[in-house]
């Protein structure tokens, strides 16, 4: 017996009378003495609440909805579920039948077959993928002072339930029970092979730079399971018999589209933004009841939102051009309407003049930079641009934004909808002064032969800083998906106008907090000298953007200081969306804003004018800033 390891559990009937049990076999000797059937020794395992902790209920839902998630996906990966392979003989009209743009380049990943896509996934739910849930319950050896957590957790219903419980909202601009987004996923989750595998893919990106060791493996996957779902969809749609509306292949899409950049910020999702358009165009063709019709126009808002962000950061020339020939709109109509877009809270056709005003810069700018000398060519180019950007500026002018009677008592959400859809305004017309001067010397002729720094100073830096205004009364949590874009244009015009003592290191974008030495001399360079703006009227309000500025201080401008208070706030604003919103697309804007500051305050006292759009360009740095 010396060699022989024992347990320390004994048999049943010792430990019930705690007895020391010698564990003889076949029975033990206290067992025997007592004519008893010695029960052995197998330890047992059972479920213990002792140690769990109540968790509280953060959404309503059905109390079964795990089960529910693991029977949908049993039923959608097994291999005899409805096939979503097989397709319809052709369309009985006797047309042919297209090819989606999916199927025009070949996956470099072998197309699986619904069982073998559930077996290629398993390895990452089984092994890379295991969360203890708080609440879950605890496996121990019965009477033992010890207990193991269970660390198993189905992914695939943890996924789907985060994209419920967190994604949605935080995706949303204006997330309530009658979104559309979550609407329509109640609805298709469980039958829909490519929105069962999107919503993976984007609670799976959300979540990868938060668990990174518990959803990088699931996070690689996903994305290719909701690809090929996608594609297989698309081929049966294109050859369908019998028309449907492809709810559940947009939902996908823009799922998709809008998500790829949260796992690789520069990957921009551009050719599921190209697929949805032309699905869209195909669907403009349609007779559509009112229902359909009604989606039709969520999805085009949808559309617009997703291009409009693209036009910061798409160097695709096609894109480019698609976006310049979106037509102002006729009327405008509110901005504000009563029924804001779910998905993008501001209004579609002032995101569409958003969008063209970035694009005719990123045009411009394009051109300038890629050519060392003029041309005719080059100053014909540039003559169409201000002619263009003309155009979209008087439209963006016309607009009036009407504020509410005192009486009426706005919530705090309707507020913030207002604001934002205000700054989205005022930045269009912000990157348009930035790119063509000459708009602002149209509107104001006393600023015809002043230089450059003092336009700048009269006309772009107090817009600049009112946007930034508009911003700081808007909570981080309101529309917070829509704000990162808005911080970035506010940050664009954010120029001292003076050298002036700065911070080191990570806030070398302010003012210095050391004070200076009363023994030095102070340098002429930071003597202040105002700008004589009561000529240029401020574009928002029509009130001289100088007039209530304070005199300057003995060595630093009250301009400075208000430059550097507003590049501050924004920094901090992205602060706070860095946490709630998936973080590296936030991450490449503060790296931006901080390459495009650092540019601007290094030629201070030259005639050089760098643009933040050649910055970006030089760097790299860009993402999806929405």
């Amino acid at each position: 017996m010396k060699n022989k390891q024992k347990s320390r559990s004994g048999c049943r009937t010792c430990k019930l009378r705690r007895l020391r049990c010698d564990e003889a076999k076949p029975g033990c000797r206290n067992c025997a003495q007592k004519g008893l059937e010695c029960p052995g020794y197998q330890q047992r395992l059972q479920w213990s609440t002792k140690h769990e902790r109540p968790s509280a209920a953060t959404t309503s839902g059905p109390v079964n909805f795990t089960q529910l998630v693991c029977a949908a996906s049993e039923s959608i990966s097994h291999p005899g579920g409805p096939s979503f392979d097989e397709t319809t003989s052709d369309r009985s009209d006797g047309r042919a039948s297209r090819t989606p743009e999916f199927e025009s380049g070949r996956s470099t990943t072998p197309s699986l077959s619904p069982a073998a896509e559930s077996s290629s996934a398993s390895p990452a739910a089984d092994n890379a993928a295991l969360v203890p849930l708080a609440g879950q319950g605890a496996v121990v050896q019965e009477t033992a002072d010890f207990m193991l957590f269970q660390p198993v957790v189905d992914i695939p219903s943890f996924l789907v339930e985060h994209w419920f419980k967190s994604v949605c909202a935080s995706w949303s601009a204006q997330d309530s029970a009658t979104n559309p987004y979550r609407l329509l996923t109640s609805s298709l989750w469980n039958t829909s092979r490519p929105v069962f595998y999107a919503l993976q893919a984007i609670s799976a990106a959300s979540l990868v730079e938060r668990l990174p060791h518990v959803m990088k493996e699931t996070a690689r996957a996903a994305p290719r399971l909701a690809t090929d779902a996608i594609r297989k969809e698309l081929v049966a749609f294109s050859t369908a018999s019998r028309r449907k509306f492809p709810s559940e292949l947009l939902l996908s899409l823009f799922c998709m589209s809008s998500s790829m950049c949260w796992m690789e910020a520069r990957e921009l999702g551009l050719q599921y933004v190209r697929q949805a358009r032309a699905l869209l165009r195909y669907l403009d063709g349609w007779t559509l009841d009112e229902k359909e019709q009604q989606m039709l126009d969520f999805f085009n808002g949808c559309l617009i939102y997703e291009e409009m962000l693209r036009s910061v950061v798409s160097d695709d020339e096609i894109d480019c051009e698609n976006m310049l020939s979106w037509p102002e709109p006729p009327s405008l109509g509110p901005l504000v309407p009563a029924i804001p877009h779910a998905w993008t809270g501001v209004s579609p056709d002032l995101l569409r003049l958003f969008g063209k005003s970035v694009a005719l810069c990123r045009r411009s700018r394009t051109r300038w930079r890629n050519n060392d000398g003029t041309s005719y060519r080059i100053l014909e180019g540039a003559a169409k641009d201000i002619e263009e950007a003309t155009a979209v500026e008087e439209s963006l002018l016309a607009i009036e934004m009407i504020d509410p009677p005192e009486q009426d008592q706005m919530t705090v959400r309707a507020r913030s909808l207002r604001d934002v859809t205000e700054a989205y305004r005022l930045s269009s017309l912000l990157q348009l002064y930035e790119t063509f001067p000459d708009l602002i010397t149209k509107r104001i002729p006393a600023l015809a032969d002043a230089d450059r720094s003092a336009v700048w100073n009269a006309w772009v830096s107090p817009l600049a800083l009112h946007i930034t205004d508009i911003l700081e009364g808007v909570p981080a949590g309101n529309l917070r998906c829509i704000q990162p874009l808005l911080c970035l244009c506010a940050g664009s015009g954010l120029r001292f106008d003076a050298k002036v003592p700065q911070g080191r290191d990570s806030r070398s974008y302010l003012l210095s907090t050391e004070p200076l030495s009363p023994v030095s001399p102070i340098p002429l360079e930071l003597v202040a000298t105002d700008v004589a703006s009561d000529v240029a009227p401020d574009v928002a309000s029509g009130v001289s953007p100088a007039s209530s500025v304070p005199s300057a201080t003995p060595n630093i401008s009250e301009n400075s200081i208000k430059i550097s208070h507003a590049r501050q706030s924004l920094m901090d604003r992205l602060d706070q969306l860095e946490v709630s919103l998936p973080p590296k697309p936030i991450g490449v804007a503060k790296q931006l804003l901080r390459a495009v500051w650092s540019a601007y305050d290094e030629e201070i006292g030259t005639s050089r004018r760098t643009h933040w759009l050649d910055v970006m360009s030089h760097t790299g740095l860009h993402s999806l800033f929405g």
